[in-house]
């Protein structure tokens, strides 16, 4: 959304969406380089959908402002940062893994002003690893705001993919089976691909220009437009 750089667009999506959501998925950057106040705008519009809501951070949600955020937003969003959080949905319970997600190779910034961002990348999968291998619900969706395999991110600059996901997730996805994965990010990708037969949505606002359903069916999570 980076609001309030595509916020006419997300409220012409909200406008357009005729849906009932259970439950609304926030895959990272609401807001556009670290304003906090866009957070209000960008909820006044998400909750006309009238479902909890559900996010997790991007790298516009700088770390330095992720607390104001969050004491912002009230109670009113469920961040999850490098953690999970069960949800009852259609009369089964949900598992909602949630992380920002790690890069291939840290940008220039990140690099030059992030002490040990490698490590911590290298950590975060782990702790995805581990939130995936300890869920106990009958379906899990995992959401990351960067890209957790390189086949979403067709369409960008092959040069820049290093710097828009890290396609070490597709390990853990492969060996977690999670019931579909959800990012964004990538907003020149691809809107969907496949790891090991998990669906995997890039759902990035500009790519799509329209809210991304996800339908929770007896067979299992099914995205639909």
């Amino acid at each position: 959304m980076h609001s309030p750089k595509y916020l006419g667009l997300l409220r012409e999506a909200v406008a357009a969406y005729r849906g009932e959501p259970d439950l609304v998925i926030l895959a990272g950057d609401l807001v556009n380089k670290g304003r906090v106040e866009e957070i209000d705008r960008v909820l006044e519009e998400v909750e006309k959908l009238g479902a909890p809501i559900v996010a997790v951070f991007g790298n516009e949600e700088y770390d330095s402002v992720k607390e104001e955020l969050v004491d912002r937003c009230g109670g009113r969003v469920t961040w999850l940062d490098d953690s999970a959080v069960e949800v009852r949905l259609g009369g089964e319970t949900v598992s909602i893994v949630g992380s920002r997600g790690s890069l291939l190779r840290p940008t220039t910034w990140q690099a030059r002003h992030v002490p040990g961002i490698e490590r911590v990348y290298a950590e975060r999968i782990e702790r995805i690893d581990e939130l995936l291998s300890s869920r106990r619900a009958r379906y899990t969706v995992l959401v990351t705001h960067y890209a957790p395999t390189f086949s979403t991110l067709v369409g960008e600059d092959r040069r820049i993919w290093s710097r828009l996901g890290h396609p070490r997730l597709e390990a853990v996805i492969r060996r977690r089976a999670p019931d579909v994965v959800i990012h964004g990010h990538a907003h020149n990708g691809r809107r969907k691909a496949s790891v090991g037969g998990v669906p995997v949505y890039n759902v990035a606002l500009p790519l799509w220009r329209s809210l991304v359903e996800v339908r929770l069916e007896p067979r299992g999570l099914e995205a639909l437009l």
